[in-house]
């Protein structure tokens, strides 16, 4: 049954990180709890990149990827989803930037703007992190930012690149075991 009031579906773009007990399996439950959300579907999912920390403490080096989900939540309701994923996954704030179990961040969403108190989409570090750039621009191929311009070149302006490093594709879509898009 179609409900008439729904929003229709638009592809937002997350970053996923973890460098607290296993990563891996972290990020494969976080993939599987965004997907399971009857809203949202994941539809693509980058390699892991082992990456340094940036900024915070000193801490271990994360695991990081990013997703393409398709959703009909509003960019407010899909920040709710990723919070719960990550309370859900044991994510405590304790620190900022410090080491975390999981965090999900909304990088992109559809060609959107949002500038609210409690969300920023863009990320508003999305561009000076390399980390988020590369396996984002791995889902979202001639992606563009709202304002126009190409991933690729923000991903240029930060060269040389260093600190992040393609360690494979062990986190799979969910129920597609080895499928990365």
């Amino acid at each position: 049954m179609t409900v008439p009031w729904r929003r229709r579906e638009v592809f937002a773009f997350l970053g996923l990180g973890s460098n607290l007990g296993d990563s891996l399996g972290t990020l494969q439950a976080a993939v599987e709890r965004l997907d399971d959300d009857p809203d949202t579907r994941v539809d693509a999912i980058s390699g892991v990149y082992q990456t340094d920390p940036v900024g915070g403490p000193d801490q271990d080096d994360f695991c990081n990827l990013a997703a393409r989900v398709a959703t009909r939540r509003s960019p407010r309701r899909l920040l709710a989803l990723c919070q719960d994923v990550e309370g859900a996954l044991g994510r405590v704030r304790a620190v900022r930037w410090g080491p975390r179990t999981i965090d999900v961040d909304i990088l992109l969403y559809s060609d959107r703007t949002v500038s609210r108190k409690d969300l920023q989409v863009p990320h508003p570090r999305l561009l000076e992190r390399p980390f988020a750039l590369i396996p984002l621009i791995e889902v979202a191929p001639g992606q563009r930012l709202p304002d126009g311009s190409s991933l690729t070149a923000a991903l240029a302006a930060l060269a040389p690149v260093e600190g992040v490093r393609a360690i494979g594709t062990q986190v799979h879509l969910p129920g597609r075991a080895g499928e990365q898009r």
